[in-house]
């Protein structure tokens, strides 16, 4: 069958999913409640448990958190409450600072869980930290999508480990080069650099983007008529 063809760390994973989607809230609280668990949001330690797409700007949110809000608590066997900080911040990742913050909290969650997947992890960590070394600052966003594509394509098959990137070259391509389809594709740039040329007599591309300071700005700083800086 199938299954038995699968390498022994991913048929390992499987078997673990199986048993935790019987009751997969009542395992997150049983890893909440082990000593020694790593900090993590509870949504996203769901999200592990069901092997799906891990929000790292949540992570990021709980990483640096400002105050307590006494109403996001979290029950344990009707005896336990934890207490969670919420942070004022929108949590989205802007920086590879940001990325390699929550990407570390993020192999230490998965190694609780999965042991044997933290190998896999630490390397693709180490891959995209390169990804980020060789390219431009201004491009980092890029590299940021591209990580999100491939841990979307890698929770969706569940066959297939971080570490496959013969697996995800269609993604580099569209993320990472100029002539993909994705926004940094030539079309978006020349696009993007056309309204800022437009704007430039009025000299508003100097100007900070209001919503990107409020995290609500959808575009990328290649995209937006606004400069993508503090106010």
């Amino acid at each position: 069958t199938a299954l038995a063809s699968l390498p022994a760390d991913i048929w390992e994973t499987y078997r673990q999913l199986d048993n935790f989607s019987a009751d997969p809230k009542g395992v997150v609280s049983n890893i909440l409640s082990t000593p020694g668990c790593p900090p993590f949001p509870p949504s996203e330690w769901l999200n592990i448990v069901k092997w799906k797409y891990v929000d790292l700007g949540k992570v990021l949110d709980s990483a640096h958190t400002t105050e307590l809000d006494p109403k996001k608590t979290h029950v344990i066997d009707d005896e336990i409450e934890l207490a969670l900080c919420v942070s004022k911040l929108s949590g989205r990742i802007k920086t590879s600072s940001d990325h390699g913050i929550t990407f570390s909290m993020y192999i230490n969650a998965i190694s609780f869980v999965f042991p044997q997947h933290q190998d896999e992890y630490i390397q693709y960590n180490t891959y995209l930290s390169r990804l980020f070394h060789t390219v431009e600052i201004r491009m980092h966003s890029r590299v940021i999508e591209f990580d999100c594509s491939i841990q979307n394509q890698v929770a969706m098959q569940r066959n297939l480990r971080f570490t496959d990137y013969s697996q995800f070259e269609h993604l580099r391509t569209t993320f990472l080069t100029s002539f993909g389809i994705g926004p940094n594709s030539a079309s978006s740039t020349s696009d993007s650099r056309g309204r800022v040329n437009r704007r430039e007599g009025a000299g508003e591309r100097d100007d900070p983007c209001h919503k990107w300071n409020r995290d609500t700005c959808q575009k990328s700083d290649s995209e937006c008529c606004f400069s993508h800086c503090c106010d």
